[in-house]
C-alpha cells in the first residue's frame, strides 16, 4: 500500500486555543501571565519527536493567507523561547512543532491494465469533458515533468525543500499522483490520465525517501492556492491535527479550491480507524479505496472523514527514470496501492466537473456533486467505509 503519512507529534486542539486566547490578552502581560504562556510552551514543546529538529512552528493571521513561519532551535530552553515569542503576538493562531511527513509503503498501449479507467467510465466522460484549463496541484515529493506521459502537461510549481530549483521527483511517488489524475490520452504512449487535458502544479514537500514535515505540506497548501490551483491532491495523512494544517486547508476553502484527501492506509479493525488528517479537516473530500472487483480495500481507512471511494489497489500510473527503492517500482511505470492513488481519481473527477460548467462554480458544489453521483457500496447509504459510494465521474458529467 503507497501513502504519503505524515506523522505528526501530538499538538492537541486545546493547546492551539489555548495559545490563541493568550496571544489576544498578551498586552500588558503580568508575571503570571508570563508563567502560563511559558507552561503552555512547555506543553507544546512536549508534542517534539525525540530525535527530530527541534522546528517551532507559528501561525498568524493576515488579511489574506494565514502567515506560516518557522525557526529551528539551537536547543530545547531555545525552542522553549520561541514558542513563547510566538504565543505573545496578538495575530497568533497557534504554535506547534513540525513533526515528519513520510510515504508510508503499504490507443494507449498500457490503457487495458488501466482497470480503474473503465470502472469510472473514463472514455465515455471524455466526451463532456477532459479537464482542460483547469489547474490540480499534487503536494507530494515532486512531479517528473519530462515524463513522455507528462511532458506539456506539468507547470512550474515550486520546491520547498531546494527553493529556486524545480520541484523534480527523486522518489517516484509524486509522479504516480500526477499520472493519475493528467497522463497524456491517446498518444500511443502508456497510459491516460482520468482528466488528460488538465495542468498539473507540482509542489514539491517530501526528500527522495519521501520524508518531510508538517509545517512544509501546510506551506504548500497556501502556496498552491495563490498560484492558480483550482483543486488540490493530498495523498498524504496523519492521526495528528495541527494549526498550519488546519489554518492552510481553511484559506483554500475560503479560495474556493477544492480539496482533495487520502482517507488513511490504516485499515479497519474492531475499534475503526485512527483519525486521518488532512481528510478529516473540514470541508475537505476524503477518498478511501477501493479494489478491482469492487471490494473495500483492506487497507483503507474507515470513519466519519471518509466521503467517497475510487480505485485505489493495483493502481498503473507514471513514475520517476530511478525510483525509490522502498517503492517497489521499475522506472518509468509502476503499478502501486493505497488511498494515495485513489485520491487524485477524485481530484481528477473535480476537475473534469469544473471545466464542464465554468471555474466560478463553488467548490461545495464540486464536492457534493461528486457525493450525490457516487455509486451507493458497502452498507446501504452513508458509512463510514466508503462515504456516499464509489465516485463515478460519467453520471456526474451526465446530469
Amino acid at each position: 500500500m503507497t501513502e504519503v503519512r505524515m506523522r505528526i507529534g501530538r499538538t492537541a486542539g486545546a493547546i492551539g486555543l489555548i495559545a490563541t486566547v493568550i496571544a489576544a490578552g498578551s498586552s500588558g502581560a503580568t508575571a503570571a501571565d508570563d508563567g502560563g504562556l511559558r507552561r503552555t510552551a512547555t506543553e507544546i514543546l512536549a508534542t517534539a519527536t525525540p530525535g527530530d529538529p527541534l522546528k517551532v512552528v507559528t501561525t498568524t493571521r493576515t488579511a489574506g493567507a494565514p502567515e506560516i513561519t518557522t525557526k529551528v532551535a539551537s536547543s530545547r530552553s531555545n525552542a522553549l523561547d520561541l514558542i513563547v515569542a510566538g504565543l505573545k503576538k496578538r495575530s497568533t493562531v497557534g504554535v506547534d512543532i513540525a513533526h515528519e511527513v513520510h510515504i508510508d509503503l503499504s490507443d494507449d498501449p498500457l490503457r487495458a491494465r488501466q482497470w480503474a479507467l473503465t470502472r469510472l467510465g473514463a472514455e465515455t466522460a471524455w466526451k463532456t469533458s477532459t479537464g482542460r484549463g483547469v489547474v490540480v496541484a499534487v503536494i507530494d515529493t515532486g512531479v517528473r515533468a519530462g515524463h513522455v506521459d507528462l511532458r506539456g502537461h506539468i507547470l512550474t510549481g515550486y520546491d520547498f525543500l531546494a527553493p529556486g530549483t524545480p520541484p523534480t521527483d527523486e522518489n517516484g511517488h509524486g509522479t504516480h499522483v500526477a499520472g493519475i489524475i493528467t497522463a497524456i490520452a491517446n498518444n500511443g504512449r502508456g497510459i491516460a490520465g482520468l482528466a488528460p487535458n488538465t495542468r498539473v502544479l507540482p509542489i514539491r514537500v517530501l526528500d527522495r525517501s519521501g520524508v518531510g514535515d508538517s509545517a512544509t505540506v501546510a506551506k504548500g497548501i497556501v502556496w498552491a492556492v495563490d498560484h492558480g490551483a483550482k483543486v488540490i491532491n493530498l495523498s498524504l495523512s496523519s492521526t495528528r491535527s495541527d494549526t498550519a494544517g488546519r489554518a492552510a486547508v481553511a484559506y483554500a476553502i475560503s479560495k474556493n479550491v477544492v480539496v482533495v484527501a487520502a482517507a488513511g492506509n490504516n485499515g479497519c479493525g474492531l475499534f475503526g480507524s485512527p483519525r486521518s488528517y488532512p481528510a478529516a479537516y473540514d470541508g475537505v473530500l476524503g477518498v478511501g479505496a477501493i479494489q478491482s472487483n469492487g471490494a473495500v480495500a483492506s487497507f483503507s481507512s474507515c470513519g466519519s472523514w471518509v466521503d467517497v471511494a475510487a480505485p485505489g489497489s493495483g493502481i498503473l500510473s507514471t513514475t520517476s527514470a530511478d525510483p525509490d527503492p522502498s517503492l517497489g517500482c521499475p522506472p518509468h511505470f509502476c503499478t502501486l496501492s493505497g488511498t494515495s492513488m485513489a485520491s487524485p481519481y477524485a481530484a481528477a473527477a473535480a476537475a473534469l466537473e469544473i471545466a464542464k460548467v465554468g471555474s466560478g462554480v463553488s467548490q461545495a458544489t464540486i464536492r457534493s456533486l461528486i457525493q450525490s453521483t457516487a455509486d451507493d457500496a458497502g452498507s446501504t447509504g452513508y458509512d463510514t467505509r466508503t462515504g456516499y459510494g464509489v465516485i463515478n465521474p460519467r453520471r456526474m458529467l451526465a446530469r
